[in-house]
């Protein structure tokens, strides 16, 4: 007997495709992006508004259909259908066509979903994210067509280009107003284009065969600002999905060789397609972990980009699921900053022949980017430089590093509401070779988690010993006792939760991942990445 339901007349193909990526999405973890991008559906940003839109009503949708019994009266019904389904009808399109059994059962709930939602509390619906209307990226793929000759295209098919600005400030201005038909080159980056919010370019030709590249402003600057000599070896040690990695073979103009790392085999699929697509012949990718990777798999590394998993807050279209608001706890930063510089150490210290490493994150957070600056400057001693970006830049920018922190003024930050793009940090390292590499001392996930969770013990431990006082002392109040007992116990499972997993949202170039599914999603990526170096 089959398990959903039985109709001739088939649910339309959006549909189906939108509940099984949405599923993927929560269940998995997966990215959204990259699941839209990988169905090749004509129709890419009305799948991609429908799953986006579906993903931050959970919560109203759970309710919903608690509510209206949808699910448990029909029980053959699919519950990520249903919840697309009723997306569309209520927050969508607000019709629904067709004579599909899945779309004639919620057309007969209507009535009762409507009611139901105008009784959902305020409070359980989830406030909307403020949003900067940053402009449109597209970077011109070098290694296929020129910047002149993707400028004359564009202006062949109405497209007229300004370049009404003096200095950074007045280009900001000019961007910020920027609206068709006019589009602009961007101030720092030369193979930059920008255009007006909004414009798409999915269905576009140049897009669809890699001629252009839609990637952030943000995205684009760790690439450019290490800046490798044709003929260099470079290594990319987190490369999927591949923007930053064929950004790099353009700047080399595939003379050299560019080493892409990406231990998360769907990704690394992905990043192969894109390299394929870009024509980036000098890359040789490889599917591994970057913690295992030394001198005898990539020889002669002379650069390296280190762009690890983070938190992404600085992520400006990120979409929030049900009343997540994508914040992390301090503890949880801590992880992620534990990984970030067990990953920056080995950059630094592993490749003998290295003369310049950038360190890049899509987070807005000091604990992610200055606090991982300066272990690491601690580690390193007087082996490299951090160099100051604001001089590379020529003083042309205006975010920089905190000033109380090791980093000074020499990293910067990319602020969505200040450089109208995702928030980003970025820092440099010029090796100097008159002094010797530290002795590197491989590191494990098991010794950075044995020593988590034995302080973390040891802080449970602190915490029953002051309970049993507490109760030979008395206290004034059972109430405050029992509030304070309660308050530590939840902050004990909070910590035990920490210790077991290092969450990431792995949110590189606009990739998209599910909050709410993450500790599935690090049973098979943060952990492995930790864990394969000390299995093997």
């Amino acid at each position: 007997m089959s398990k959903g339901f039985v109709h001739s007349v088939k649910v339309p193909r959006l549909y189906k495709i939108a509940s099984k990526i949405v599923r993927d999405v929560q269940e998995n973890g997966a990215s959204l992006k990259t699941l839209i991008f990988s169905e090749k559906h004509p129709n890419v940003s009305g799948l991609y508004a429908l799953t986006l839109n579906t993903l931050q009503k959970s919560d109203q949708l759970n309710q919903l259909i608690n509510e209206t019994k949808i699910l448990l009266n029909e029980p053959r019904f699919d519950p990520w259908l249903a919840r697309i389904l009723i997306t569309e009808l209520i927050w969508g399109k607000q019709r629904l066509t067709g004579n599909a059994k899945p779309v004639e059962t919620v057309l007969n709930y209507e009535s009762r979903l409507r009611d139901a939602l105008k009784n959902i509390n305020a409070s359980d619906i989830a406030i909307p994210q403020k949003t900067v209307s940053k402009p449109r990226y597209v970077r011109v793929n070098t290694l296929l067509l020129s910047v002149n000759e993707v400028v004359q295209n564009f202006e062949y098919e109405g497209w007229s280009l300004v370049l009404e600005y003096t200095d950074y400030s007045s280009y900001l201005k000019l961007i910020s107003n920027l609206s068709e038909p006019y589009f602009t080159k961007d101030y720092h980056i030369p193979e930059l284009l920008v255009f007006p919010h909004g414009t798409s370019f999915f269905n576009h030709p140049s897009y669809k065969n890699g001629e252009v590249i839609l990637q952030d402003k943000a995205s684009c600057l760790p690439s450019y600002l290490l800046n490798p000599p044709v003929g260099s070896v470079v290594l990319d040690m987190c490369a999927a999905p591949g923007m930053k990695t064929s950004h790099l073979a353009a700047i080399l103009q595939n003379r050299g060789t560019v080493y892409a790392i990406e231990i998360e085999k769907r990704r690394y699929q992905t990043l192969c397609e894109l390299l394929t697509t870009t024509n980036s012949q000098c890359v040789r990718t490889m599917n591994n972990d970057a913690l295992s990777i030394d001198p005898s798999h990539c020889p002669n590394v002379e650069y390296i980009l280190v762009d690890p998993s983070c938190s992404g807050s600085g992520i400006v279209d990120r979409p929030k699921v049900g009343n997540k608001d994508g914040k992390y706890q301090l503890g949880r930063l801590k992880n992620l900053q534990a990984f970030q510089v067990f990953l920056l150490r080995h950059a630094l210290l592993n490749f003998p022949s290295v003369k310049g490493v950038v360190y890049s994150t899509c987070s807005t957070n000091r604990e992610e980017n200055e606090d991982v600056i300066d272990e690491i400057l601690t580690n390193v001693g007087d082996a490299y430089e951090l160099v100051s970006i604001e001089k590379l830049l020529k003083k042309d920018w205006i975010n920089y590093s905190s000033k109380d922190s090791g980093c000074g003024k020499r990293c910067i930050y990319a602020k969505p509401q200040i450089d109208l793009c995702n928030g980003f940090f970025v820092a440099l390292f010029k090796r100097n070779f008159d002094v010797p590499l530290p002795a590197y001392i491989p590191r494990t996930y098991d010794m950075f988690k044995g020593a988590e969770c034995k302080s973390l013990n040891e802080k449970e431990k602190k915490d029953d010993q002051e309970n049993n006082e507490d109760r030979y002392n008395g206290s004034s109040s059972k109430k405050k006792k029992k509030r304070k007992k309660k308050k530590r116990a939840d902050s004990a499972a909070e910590r035990r939760e920490e210790c077991v997993d290092i969450e990431e949202i792995d949110d590189k170039d606009d990739v998209i991942t599910s909050q709410g599914s993450s500790k599935r999603k690090h049973k098979s990526t943060s952990k492995d990445i930790l864990t394969k170096k000390s299995k093997t």
